[in-house]
């Protein structure tokens, strides 16, 4: 598999509080996948909630050893396709 069409996955973990107001939460990720989109960035950008602390943590496909891509790759792939994400494009999700 090659490397360039795997893009940057950015987990974003929000707190949990954050994340039941709607419209704070809608601003927010719109305008993380307007930068995102705006700077053609290959990149995947998830929004998970949290009772910890807020933190952002990335997975770089170029870093990961053959046996995480394996396990990676098919789970970006589903994404892709059930979310309509053409990963050439750079768009996040």
């Amino acid at each position: 598999m090659s490397n360039c069409n795997h893009p940057i996955v950015l987990a974003f973990y929000l707190n949990r509080d954050m994340l039941t107001n709607t419209q704070l939460t809608k601003e927010y990720v719109d305008s993380v996948n307007e930068m995102i989109a705006k700077k053609e960035y290959n990149v995947m950008a998830f929004f998970m909630p949290t009772d910890g602390d807020d933190r952002l943590e990335c997975l770089n496909p170029l870093l990961m050893t053959e046996e995480l891509k394996q396990e990676v790759y098919p789970i970006l792939k589903d994404i892709q396709k059930s979310f309509d994400i053409n990963l050439e494009s750079g768009s996040g999700s």
